[in-house]
C-alpha cells in the first residue's frame, strides 16, 4: 500500500512515512471501516526530517497540508 505524503504541521516540510500501526477504532465510522482480519484500523506514522515533529493519521484519511 502506498502512503500519500504528509506536510509537517510545525514547519511545513514534507514528512517521511515511518510506520503503519494497528489501533483500536474509537468512532462508529472507524468500527464500520475496520479491517476485520486485523481487528482494528491502520494508522500511518510520519516524522519530519527538518524539525523532528512526529504526527499520525488514519491510513484512509486524505493527506494533511499542515494541521
Amino acid at each position: 500500500m502506498s502512503t500519500p505524503p504528509m506536510r509537517c504541521g510545525k514547519c511545513g516540510g514534507e514528512m517521511n512515512h515511518q510506520a503503519d500501526k494497528l489501533v483500536h477504532p474509537v468512532t462508529a465510522a472507524e468500527v464500520a471501516a475496520m479491517t476485520p482480519a486485523l481487528d482494528g484500523v491502520i494508522e500511518a506514522v510520519f516524522a519530519c526530517p527538518a524539525c523532528g515533529w512526529i504526527d499520525a493519521r488514519r491510513a484512509d484519511e486524505p493527506p494533511a497540508l499542515g494541521r
